[in-house]
């Protein structure tokens, strides 16, 4: 966990995890886990990553 004590943490207006934060803290914590666990974090990590929306720049053209 020493990737984490260097980096300050961004929370959401509601007091959640930012969820770009989440990712990092759970990639951090999978490899340190029991297989088990593991499996239940990958999952973690999966639908934080289905949830987020990615924002694409519009192009206009005058």
């Amino acid at each position: 966990m020493a990737m984490l004590h260097l980096q300050s943490m961004r929370w959401t207006s509601d007091g959640e995890l930012h969820d770009a934060d989440r990712v990092i803290l759970l990639n951090t914590l999978i490899p340190q886990c029991i297989p088990s666990v593991q499996t239940e974090l990958i999952k973690v990590v999966e639908r934080i990553a289905l949830s987020q929306t990615t924002l694409t720049p519009q192009i206009c053209e005058s």
